[in-house]
């Protein structure tokens, strides 16, 4: 017989109760200091992402709603249409103060070509004028002409003298208004066009498109509703824009650097899905730093609050294709703290970028249509002088 079989039952019981808990105390221990020794966990973590905000640049009535809350948007999918109609007569204002324009310079050049035969006839008859003054006044003393004949002869010399100033000024005036510039290239034009792309451009904005692909949220507009520039209609969130923001208390921050790898799970789809991470980034202040009132701690009754700090997790890709996440869900995340990594990033490489490029025609504007104007409006005969420079010759008033 063993001496734990010939104690009494009590004692018996006794060493069993206090074998089993030291049992679980060993276990216990040895589970944390092979597992959660190197880990930090949280609870308090939730699902962040962009919102895309579709804002009109221009106040309109609402004329269509093409999307609901919901439903997903394809980037450059025609989203809300505004009224055109203020817009169009804008745009065709526009369109008649560009060909307005264009046939004004047009007109400057020919008035410039004209006022250059005008000079050189006026020199013409300066010289011609200037020839009979002076065989007059070559015989004027041998009575050859009449001294009446000599006075007019001089006043036609004074007269076209004054006239070929007078002309050279006017030309001088009229190479102010192109000298330096082509037709296309000549200021007025050129606001001109300016105010035409402007014009396009407003109209172009009267339809709305989705800068990016995702689902729609919060939908604030109907049908008929006027909206001023400025004010968010709907909100799109990109489904593959998502990230966790684990917020872990400062005590757990010592040890974790940026690139850790993280293990998620959501209340959405339960433990037996995971999410496998990493951090992206770690906070530069805690949340109470950027509240609307941070908290004053000069204050006589100030109490000591462990602060949490925001932690960026970035999530696999084909996980979220395969688990999309929602905005706002509740997640629990367990960062392995034995990852080396670094406190800040080194560089601002592997920084994310948020890229659209639906706005690129709006930039341009239609310049296809606005040079299309330009040639219907200027004249044939100026064709070289569309791009071509006209200056001022430097002998103009020789």
């Amino acid at each position: 017989m063993s001496y734990f079989s010939s104690l009494p039952k009590r004692k018996r019981m006794a060493w069993i109760y206090w074998g089993i808990t030291a049992l679980l105390l060993l276990a216990g221990f040895l589970y944390w200091w092979f597992y959660w020794k190197d880990r930090a966990y949280t609870d308090d973590a939730y699902v962040q992402g962009n919102q895309v905000m579709l804002t009109p640049l221009i106040p309109g009535f609402v004329k269509s709603i093409l999307t609901d809350d919901t439903y997903l948007v394809e980037k450059g999918q025609l989203i809300v249409q505004l009224d055109e109609t203020d817009a169009k007569i804008a745009l065709q204002k526009a369109q008649e103060n560009l060909a307005e324009k264009v046939r004004e310079v047009c007109q400057n050049f020919h008035a410039v070509f004209a006022l250059q035969a005008e000079v050189e006839a006026r020199k013409a008859e300066f010289i011609k004028t200037a020839q009979d003054y002076e065989h007059r006044n070559f015989v004027l003393e041998a009575g050859g002409v009449s001294i009446e004949d000599f006075e007019h002869a001089e006043a036609a010399l004074r007269s076209s003298f004054f006239l070929l100033h007078m002309s050279e000024v006017l030309l001088e005036k009229a190479y102010s208004l192109v000298q330096g510039t082509s037709i296309r290239e000549n200021p007025s034009v050129l606001v001109a066009v300016s105010q035409a792309r402007q014009a396009w451009v407003d109209l172009y904005r009267c339809n709305i498109y989705s800068p990016v692909q995702g689902l729609v949220a919060q939908r604030s507009i109907q049908v008929g509703m006027w909206v001023p520039s400025g004010q968010p209609l709907m909100a799109i969130i990109p489904l593959d824009q998502i990230w966790v923001n684990a917020n872990f208390k400062e005590t757990q921050m010592k040890r974790m650097r940026i690139g850790q790898p993280v293990q998620i799970t959501s209340d959405l789809y339960g433990y037996e899905t995971k999410f496998h991470g990493r951090i992206a980034g770690l906070p530069g202040g805690a949340g109470n730093a950027f509240s609307i009132l941070p908290p004053q701690n000069l204050s006589g009754n100030w109490i000591k609050i462990v602060q949490r700090l925001p932690v960026r997790v970035e999530l696999e890709e084909s996980e979220l294709r395969a688990h999309p996440l929602r905005i706002g869900l509740s997640m629990e995340a367990i960062v392995d703290l034995k990852a080396p990594g670094a406190l800040v990033p080194a560089s601002p490489k592997g920084s994310p970028s948020y890229v659209t490029d639906i706005f690129k025609k709006e930039e341009e504007g239609d310049l296809g249509w606005i040079d299309q104007i330009i040639e219907t409006n200027m004249d044939p005969s100026l064709q070289e002088y569309a791009k071509n420079v006209l200056q001022m010759p430097e002998n103009l008033d020789d």
